[in-house]
């Protein structure tokens, strides 16, 4: 299959399996409405490429170029996306799910709804800083080590999440409900990492134990 093709296929309206596209260039391509399963566009150039309302479910596009592509109501199911670049993308009810995310630059895409899904996908180390996910809802994702300095945190929900030495550098997390994440180790900084957040009890009591408090019932 060439890049043609695909431009042809997702014309067409026609579902496209096992794709070996790695490198193509499909800068500016049209290939919104895309039905794409399996195969890969590892290292594919979709700068600015139209991917709206696209389905994609268990390719690779790791290490990707999106920079200011248009993923509007697109679905991306299991894909593996490490260290793609989405800068300047428009992501605009979006949807991840079950997605392999390590590495991956999300920092500057825009469009953000509240329609938005990040769900079951490994997110370790990735960069999302900046990002404005007030009011959003973050389900068993991986965040460990990720980056999210500086993102507007606000009344988030991050339900089961992992946010193991996760960097929360001047994130505003008043209202973010953490209550059934893991922190990783609690230290004498993290009150002031996660000040105005929801926590459980138990999380409280760690916290608690890392300022060298004793709680007395």
């Amino acid at each position: 299959m060439t890049p043609d093709d695909l431009r042809s296929a997702a014309r067409d309206g026609t579902p496209v399996e096992d794709a070996a596209l790695d490198e193509a260039r499909l800068r500016d391509a049209d290939l919104a409405g895309l039905r794409l399963r399996g195969g890969s566009l590892a290292g594919a150039d979709l700068r600015g490429a139209r991917l709206d309302r696209a389905r994609i479910e268990g390719t690779s596009v790791a290490g990707a170029d999106l920079r200011e592509a248009d993923l509007t109501d697109a679905v991306l199911t299991g894909v593996d996306l490490s260290g793609a670049r989405f800068a300047g993308a428009l992501l605009g009810d979006t949807r991840f799910d079950g997605c392999r995310m390590i590495g991956t630059s999300l920092r500057g895409v825009r469009g953000l709804a509240a329609s938005f899904v990040l769900t079951g996908c490994n997110l370790q180390v990735a960069d999302l800083g900046e990002l404005g996910l007030r009011g959003l809802r973050i389900t068993e994702c991986d965040l460990s080590e990720a980056d999210l300095s500086g993102a507007d945190l606000r009344d988030v929900e991050f339900g089961r999440c992992r946010l193991r030495d996760t960097v929360l550098r001047g994130a505003r997390l008043a209202g973010a409900d953490l209550r059934t994440s893991d922190l990783g180790e609690i230290t004498e900084f993290t009150p002031a990492e996660l000040r105005g957040a929801i926590v459980s009890p138990a999380q409280a009591a760690a916290v608690c134990t890392a300022l060298g408090l004793t709680v007395l019932g």
